[in-house]
C-alpha cells in the first residue's frame, strides 16, 4: 500500500510539474503564420472534379471540395476548397463525401465562401480513443496497478517531450542536451513507479543514467566525425526552411537516437538490479566477485533478446527507406556509397549508439547494484 501511495504521488507531481513547465514556455511562443489560421472540423458535402485550361493552354484537374463546418464560431458555415493541378488530387489526400475531415481557414479569407482553404486529415479521433481504451484495458488486466502505473509514466515521458524538449529546441536551445535531462527525469520518475522505491531502484536508475550519458556521449562523437547533417528526411528539410530561429538538426537527430533506446536501457537495468537483489536474497553470503560474474551471466542472456527487440525496432520504422534504397541506387553503384548516404547512415548510428548505450548499462549496473547489496569486499 504504501509502495502504491509513493507511485502516486510521483505521478500527480510529474504531470503538475510538466504541465507547469510546459505553460510557461507556452507562453514565450512567437507567433507563426500558421497561428493566422482559424482551424475547424467540417462535413465534406459534395466533391466536384472538371477540367480546365490553364496557362499555356494546359488542361488541369479542378477539384471543388464543398464543407460544412461543424464546430467553433463558424459552425454551420458552407465554404469551398478549391485544389488545381494537371492530375488529380494527391493521392494522400483521399477524401470521399461524407468523411470529417480537419480543416484551416486563411484569417483573411473566414467571410468568404471560397478563401484559402486547407484540407487535413480526416477526422479519426473515435478509433483513437477506442484504441486507447483497449490498450488501458489490456494493461489494466494483465499488469493491474502496476501496468497501469506503468502507463502514467510513460505518458509523463510523452509530455516531457511535447511541453518541454519541443518548444526549447523551436526556441534555438540545443536539442541534446535537453534530451539528455529529460531522458535521465523520465528514468527517475519511472522506475519507482514500476518497482516502488527499493535498493534495486536506485541500482537501475544510476546505471540507465550512466549509460544514457554515455550513449549521448558517443552520438556526438560519431554525429561530428562521420559528418552526419542531421537533414535525414524530408520532415526535417521542412524543419530547417519553416523555422524562425536556427535548428540544431544534427543534436535533434542524435536526441532521437537517445530517446530510441530509452526504453531498451531501462528494460534492461531494472532486469538487472532485480537479478542482482533476488541473488542477494537467495545467497546473502556470496562474495561480490561471485555475485557480480552471475548478475553479468544473466545479463549476456537478456542482452541477446534485447539488441534484437532494438534493432529490428529500428528496422521496422524504417521499411520506407529500405524501399527509397532499392528504388533509388543502381546495381552498379558501389555498396559503400549505398551506405554512407545520410538517412542510412544516420539509421546505422542510431543503431550502433543505442546497442552500446544498452550494452554498456549491464556492466554499470551490475557494479552498482553488487556495490549496493554486497557492501563488503571488492568486486573484480
Amino acid at each position: 500500500m504504501r509502495k502504491n501511495r509513493t507511485a502516486i504521488i510521483l505521478c500527480c507531481v510529474a504531470l503538475c510539474a510538466v504541465f507547469a513547465g510546459g505553460t510557461a514556455l507556452g507562453g514565450l511562443k512567437k507567433d507563426t503564420y500558421q497561428d493566422r489560421r482559424y482551424y475547424t472540423r467540417a462535413k465534406i458535402s459534395k466533391i466536384e472534379k472538371k477540367r480546365i485550361e490553364g496557362e499555356n493552354s494546359r488542361t488541369l484537374v479542378e477539384t471543388r471540395v464543398h464543407l460544412s463546418i461543424l464546430d467553433g464560431e463558424l459552425k454551420g458555415a458552407r465554404k469551398t476548397a478549391v485544389f488545381k493541378g494537371e492530375d488529380d488530387m494527391p493521392g494522400e489526400m483521399v477524401y470521399r463525401e461524407g468523411d470529417t475531415v480537419f480543416v484551416g481557414i486563411a484569417a483573411e479569407a473566414v467571410d468568404e465562401s471560397a478563401g484559402y482553404i486547407s484540407l487535413y486529415d480526416t477526422d479519426n479521433s473515435a478509433g483513437i480513443v477506442v484504441m486507447g481504451v483497449l490498450l488501458l484495458a489490456v494493461v489494466v488486466a494483465i499488469g493491474r496497478l502496476r501496468g497501469l502505473f506503468a502507463l502514467i509514466s510513460l505518458i509523463v515521458t510523452i509530455l516531457l517531450l511535447f511541453f518541454i524538449l519541443i518548444p526549447l529546441t523551436l526556441r534555438g536551445y540545443p536539442p541534446l542536451p535537453i534530451a539528455v535531462f529529460i531522458s535521465i527525469l523520465s528514468i527517475i520518475f519511472t522506475l519507482p513507479i514500476i518497482a516502488g522505491l527499493r535498493l534495486k531502484t536506485l541500482a537501475a536508475i544510476l546505471g540507465a543514467s550512466a549509460g544514457v550519458v554515455l550513449s549521448s556521449l558517443l552520438a556526438m562523437i560519431f554525429g561530428w566525425t562521420l559528418h552526419l547533417s542531421g537533414i535525414v528526411t524530408n520532415d526535417m528539410l521542412t524543419v530547417f526552411y519553416a523555422s524562425d530561429v536556427a535548428i540544431d538538426l544534427r543534436g535533434l537527430a542524435l536526441s532521437g537516437m537517445i530517446i530510441a533506446a530509452l526504453g531498451a536501457v531501462m528494460d534492461v537495468c531494472i532486469s538487472i538490479a532485480s537479478s542482482t537483489a533476488e541473488i542477494h536474497a537467495a545467497n546473502p553470503g556470496i562474495s561480490p566477485r561471485e555475485a557480480f560474474r552471475s548478475v553479468l551471466t544473466i545479463g549476456t542472456d537478456i542482452m541477446g533478446s534485447m539488441v534484437n527487440t532494438l534493432i529490428l525496432a529500428y528496422v521496422g520504422s524504417s521499411l520506407s527507406l529500405i524501399l527509397l534504397i532499392s528504388m533509388r541506387f543502381s546495381a552498379d553503384m558501389p555498396i559503400w556509397m549505398i551506405f554512407n548516404y545520410n538517412p542510412v547512415l544516420s539509421e546505422i548510428v542510431k543503431s550502433v549508439v543505442g546497442s552500446i548505450g544498452m550494452f554498456l548499462c549491464i556492466p554499470l549496473t551490475a557494479l552498482i547494484a553488487v556495490r549496493l547489496y554486497f557492501r563488503r569486499g571488492r568486486v573484480g
